[in-house]
């Protein structure tokens, strides 16, 4: 059984704030959100709403900074943000790659978004070394679901157990996924390795074109690896074994080099904000039950 209580904010002691905001997950994401583009409406809105091909870092700060405190805050910080987020997407609309209406809250849409989230942390803890039993995987999927909730998502648009979960991946990846233009963009290896300096970087042209090369190309093998076996499959994505040798090696190594950083240096801003805070403060992120925002669909 899961020990997370139903209809409860997620808290510290939640797997959901363990690896969402540890800062390897700034490596999965380039696998995640190219799955969540590939369905025709969101790739759409990202084409037409989004600045990611004239201003990535903008857009990855813009994301960090209205996300991720989704699940990494206090339960009336979450609700407000939960709030935000939907907002923010309310005027996302407009005619897709097909030619049919899309909505960024239509419910099909924004839960795909959200369906990445629980094989991304699946993929992510494996990566990370950490081996969890059924009994965790459990737990994590009553977590996603609750996170789910958290962002508006309605129950009955959200796969029921982890066997429907894996059986709506599938059957979308296989069914319903298409190229398309903003897909396209980001499946170029050229995406990561020639990637413009952050604004204010202080590190010399040469210098950053050296480290972006080394870090574009593992960026590269990693996203191609953290793909679900339907997605490369459906794309053609070769991944043989020495590629599969090469992803193993890159997670060892990051998991070495893990431990020898500074805390901070392991955590992404927001989830590091709030780690500290609810040390300070435990009290403020005690569990509570959830009181449904309206939903998006």
């Amino acid at each position: 059984m899961s020990t997370q209580k139903q209809n409860t904010i997620l808290g510290p002691d939640s797997l959901m704030w363990k690896y969402f905001g540890d800062y390897r997950v700034l490596y999965l994401l380039p696998s995640t959100t190219t799955v969540q583009v590939s369905y025709p409406g969101i790739g759409a809105g990202v084409e037409q709403h989004s600045a990611y091909k004239v201003d990535p870092w903008g857009r990855l700060e813009r994301s960090l900074k209205l996300l991720w405190p989704v699940l990494y805050n206090t339960p009336e910080g979450v609700k407000d943000y939960g709030r935000q987020l939907r907002e923010m997407h309310r005027n996302i609309k407009g005619v897709d790659f097909d030619g049919k209406q899309y909505h960024a809250l239509n419910p099909e849409l924004y839960t795909w978004v959200h369906i990445t989230t629980y094989y991304g942390m699946l993929a992510l803890a494996e990566f990370n070394g950490d081996k969890l039993s059924d009994e965790q995987k459990e737990q994590l999927y009553d977590e996603w679901l609750q996170f789910g909730r958290q962002m508006g998502i309605r129950d009955k648009d959200m796969p029921a157990d982890v066997a429907a979960y894996w059986q709506y991946l599938d059957d979308t990846i296989n069914q319903k996924l298409k190229v398309n233009p903003a897909t396209e963009y980001v499946m170029h290896k050229t995406y990561y390795t020639q990637r413009e300096k952050p604004p204010g970087s202080t590190i010399s042209d040469r210098t950053w074109a050296v480290l972006q090369t080394i870090q574009g190309n593992i960026i590269w093998k990693l996203k191609i690896g953290f793909f679900p076996e339907a997605y490369r499959k459906k794309f053609g994505l070769k991944w043989t074994l020495a590629d599969r040798i090469k992803f193993k090696l890159i997670s060892l190594m990051m998991r070495g080099l893990w431990p020898l950083l500074p805390e901070r240096a392991r955590w992404v801003g927001p989830a590091w904000e709030a780690i500290q805070d609810a040390r300070q403060h435990p009290k403020k992120y005690r569990q509570e039950e959830w009181d449904a925002l309206p939903s998006a669909g």
